[in-house]
């Protein structure tokens, strides 16, 4: 009876970890929608924008070239004053006055429009790149749901004991629900805070439209750094979550990146050697890898105390193998893989994941001697 029960526990934590994935992967469309329509509407603007600069500008020529015209004709009348009559005088330099003006609106006008329009191509550019990025996302994330509606329902029959199927269905969900806190922090600390800042002061403004526009353009170009730097925090937030470049460059491009940004984050020394020919594998065996190599630094980080790390990945014909090395302080592998108060899910997620895909993982570590973690996958179509 106490083993249906564990089932259970498993059984909703899968259920909850694919109902996560899938309400992340609606949430994410809805943003790519909202951004693909905004994109369009400032495609249409941008339109009209260009449409009104060519406009401007030939009203600027049309308008400069009237003004010296005017200028010339006021030049005549002041070398011959006596000759003409006073409201001749009056009416040409009324008339150059009037053209004098006239070409410093448009002016201003036509600088205007072009800081508009070159503000509408940095939007749009930026819009690109988040449409981008968020369609991977969308996609990979169904890829990580069909895959793990297979793989994490395979986890039972890995595991031995009635103990080991509580622990894993309580880790599973506590990795959850950590991740989410951090996700949601994230989101609140930065991006709410920016936007709530934005709403605000962009009340205001509609406010003051009427009495102090100097006041409103200030405030103006104060929210479009806000809603830029807020822009920068969602992507950071959405490159946690998942790397685009495993999808668009691939595996040891990716790799690199993340040991780049590993190091200078965290002051550890770490280095990437690749050996073999640089090329794609299909997405299963790519996200294989690039989780355990994260897994593996971020244990580094967390657990190891280590000065250096080495990260070595050999390409051959038909397998890929990596090797993770660090000087840290060891570990018990045997005692720490069997201890039933202290998480090891990451240990047995890496082990799960490598050898649900036909592969092998093996740890070799004692204490005072740093770790060794030796992959091997299948290379397959």
């Amino acid at each position: 009876m106490g083993n249906e029960v564990d089932v259970t526990m498993i059984d909703r934590a899968i259920n909850a970890t694919l109902q996560a994935i899938d309400e992340g992967k609606q949430q994410i469309f809805a943003i790519a929608e909202s951004a693909r329509l905004e994109r369009q509407l400032l495609l249409e603007e941008l339109e009209a924008i260009q449409t009104q600069v060519h406009k401007i500008v030939k009203e600027v020529d049309q308008l400069e070239s009237s003004y010296r015209l005017a200028r010339f004709r006021l030049a005549e009348i002041s070398r011959n004053f006596g000759l003409h009559p006073e409201e001749k005088i009056k009416e040409v330099y009324e008339e150059a006055h009037r053209l004098q003006v006239a070409v410093m609106v448009s002016r201003e006008r036509e600088t205007q429009l072009r800081l508009r329009r070159d503000e509408l191509q940095r939007r749009l550019k930026n819009l690109e790149e988040m449409i981008k990025r968020a369609e991977g996302l969308v996609s990979q994330l169904g890829v990580a749901y069909s895959y793990l509606s297979g793989d994490l329902k395979k986890i039972g029959s890995y595991i031995q004991t009635a103990e080991d199927k509580r622990l894993l269905g309580v880790q599973v969900i506590q990795a959850q629900e950590e991740e989410r806190r951090r996700v949601a922090r994230e989101i609140h600390d930065g991006p709410a805070q920016m936007m709530a800042n934005v709403a605000l002061r962009a009340e205001i403004c509609e406010k003051m439209l009427d009495r102090d526009m100097n006041f409103v353009r200030r405030e103006l170009r104060e929210l479009k750094e806000t809603v830029r730097d807020s822009l920068i925090e969602v992507r950071k937030i959405i490159f946690d979550l998942r790397p685009m470049t495993l999808d668009d460059l691939g595996l040891v491009p990716t790799l690199r990146h993340y040991v780049q940004h590993f190091q200078e984050k965290y002051g550890i020394e770490a280095q990437l050697k690749v050996f073999g020919p640089m090329r794609r594998f299909h997405g299963g065996l790519e996200i294989a890898v690039f989780r355990a190599v994260q897994e593996a630094l971020m244990n580094v980080w967390k657990h190891a105390q280590a000065s250096q790390v080495i990260v070595k990945v050999e390409i051959a014909d038909t397998h890929v193998r990596v090797h993770i090395q660090d000087n840290g302080k060891g570990f018990d592998v045997k005692r720490v893989m069997e201890n039933r108060e202290h998480g090891r899910f990451g240990l047995l997620g890496m082990q799960e994941r490598i050898q649900l895909l036909g592969g092998e993982i093996h740890f070799h570590s004692q204490p005072g001697n740093g770790t060794k973690i030796f992959i091997s996958l299948p290379i397959s179509e």
